[in-house]
């Protein structure tokens, strides 16, 4: 069975980005009903990191193994990217794709078919949208 509760390992950041995901962990870890607990270990196999990558994409999230037995994983986020497209919300966006890139981890796929709010959405507003919404949270509640 999946679980909700994992740690993960910052790799390479300053105290800044440590910041970001401590945020980006919290939005997770305080949504009601989900039991959702993401926790920071320095000897967690999954990790978290960022960097100026000369890619496209904001977040990236890679798992290997199989989700629910011995399932680990990645995330990146571009600083790069993130810094060229978010004008003045800067802030807003890297909070808005790091929690999206936990949310995978959470078992959650890009872009569900909902027209409702959701954090996993490509096409969501990075400025306003930094948390799980309640889709997102029910989801999750679905899932596990």
């Amino acid at each position: 069975m999946p679980k909700t509760t994992f740690n993960v390992r910052y790799v390479a950041v300053n105290d800044q980005w440590t910041q970001h995901f401590n945020d980006s962990r919290a939005r997770w870890n305080n949504t009601s009903g989900t039991g959702v607990s993401i926790g920071k270990t320095t000897t967690a196999a999954a990790t978290m990191t960022a960097s100026r990558y000369n890619e496209s994409w904001y977040g990236l999230y890679s798992p290997s193994g199989v989700r629910g037995i011995n399932r680990v994983f990645s995330i990146k986020i571009n600083a790069r990217t993130l810094s060229d497209n978010a004008g003045g919300n800067l802030t807003a966006w890297i909070n808005s794709t790091s929690t999206h890139e936990l949310g995978h981890a959470l078992s959650l796929s890009d872009n569900p078919d909902t027209t409702k709010a959701s954090l996993m959405k490509h096409s969501r507003n990075r400025t306003t949208v930094i948390k799980p919404q309640a889709y997102d949270i029910s989801e999750v509640k679905r899932i596990y």
